[in-house]
Order: structure tokens, then sequence, then C-alpha cells
């Protein structure tokens, strides 16, 4: 799957992309004519691959570490009193192993969804198989702002396309007030739930973002995008 031109080539980046995937494949899945057994398939190959890559190999090679540490005290190391072994690894919640080929299958799948007749580049950018080669056209975020209600009053919804960046940082000013960092994005949608500055008294939010990229914000801001955000 390391030829597909959507599919992260680093391990990182690929927990990112299958992190994603576990999420919408649910959502878009049956409107591209997957079954219920393929998608609960794919996000368990998906579930599988992130905790291999993501805890199980990270905490063996940090016991190597360990134990290499521990080999070198016992040979050369000073003192007189017994150094214990390191303790062993116990990794109490382990999900269902899958079968070899997970890379493989996912590559499969994601060449049948492309072929439904409902696929659509929306999909695509929503499920991360839109392919990132003209990346570079992209030197801005595209984003749309939008307000609804939320649990405590009404909220700011931003939408937005990362392509191949790791995620966007997010600036804000209300009310024609200084501009301020708010929030680093890596998934969409993201929401500005922050209170009103004054309790029952509507404000102007101004939006622009930057891509995000390795703890870093960086290329240039894009164009501000405006809402009015009531109570």
């Amino acid at each position: 799957m390391s030829n597909q031109s959507y599919f992260p080539a680093s391990e990182a980046d690929r927990v990112l992309w299958f992190t994603n995937f576990i999420v919408k494949l649910p959502i878009q899945g049956p409107k591209l004519g997957l079954s219920a057994t393929e998608i609960s398939d794919a996000v368990a190959d998906s579930v599988c691959y992130i905790w291999i890559v993501k805890d199980w190999n990270g905490a063996l090679q940090q016991k190597a570490l360990e134990a290499t540490t521990y080999k070198s005290l016992i040979a050369n190391g000073i003192g007189s009193d017994i150094v214990p072994l390191p303790a062993s690894l116990v990794f109490d919640q382990a999900p269902p192993m899958r079968a070899p080929g997970v890379l493989t299958r996912t590559s499969t799948l994601v060449q049948k969804i492309k072929l439904s007749p409902n696929y659509t580049d929306s999909i695509g950018q929503d499920l991360g198989t839109v392919s990132v080669q003209d990346n570079s056209a992209h030197l801005v975020p595209e984003f749309t702002v939008s307000t609804e209600r939320g649990s405590s009053g009404e909220r700011v919804k931003l939408i937005f396309i990362k392509y191949s960046h790791d995620g966007v940082s997010i600036e804000c000013r209300r009310n024609d007030g200084s501009w301020e960092i708010i929030g680093i994005a890596m998934q969409k949608p993201w929401y500005d739930e922050r209170p009103l500055l004054v309790i029952n008294s509507p404000e102007s939010r101004e939006y622009r973002l930057r891509w995000w990229d390795k703890g870093t914000a960086n290329g240039e801001l894009t164009p501000v995008q405006k809402v009015t955000v009531g109570v």
C-alpha cells in the first residue's frame, strides 16, 4: 500500500491516517455500498495496526533499551546492591489480532471505494483517500465556518481540508480585537465553543488558518472568514 499516493510514508502518519479512517468509514461506507462486515473488518484491521505500531512495538523498543542498559550495568556497573531485572511487559487492553496483510486489504478496499458510483472528492477528502500529488498547489488551508447549536449555546463549526499536512493552526479575533491562536486541529470538524465575551450579547468572530506540521505553524495565513455568534 506504500505506493498509493494518498497513503502516508511514515508509520506515525499512517497511525493518524488509520485513526481518521476508523471514524469516517462507518459513516461513509454505507453510502459507497460497503457491507457491515466489510466495514467492521476494516475497522478491526485499522485498530490492530494502530496498536501494533503505536503501543506494542513502541513498548518493545523501550524494553529492549532497558534490557541493554541493564546488561551493561550488570557487566560494568558499580555498587553493592542487587539490581532487580526490569519489569516484564503487560498489555491489558490489546485488541484482537488480525491476519497478515492489513495494508494490502486496506488498499484493496480503498480501490473498491473509489470505484463506487457514489464516490465523490468530498467523501475522498473525508476518508483520506484522495491523491496528494498536487499538494504543492495548496498554499493555504481551505476551510468554511458556520454556526450551530451546541450543548451550552451557539458555537462555531470549522470544516477544513488539510491534504497531506498534520493539521491547521486556528487564529481568531472577536469584535475587531487582537488576533490570538485558539487551537490546533488535526481532525475535522473543529468547534469553537468559547462563551461570549459579554453574556447575552452577540459578537463577531473572524478566523484565519495556517498549516501545522511537526509541532510548528507554517505557510501563509488564509483569507479571513467571519461569522456572528449569538446566545
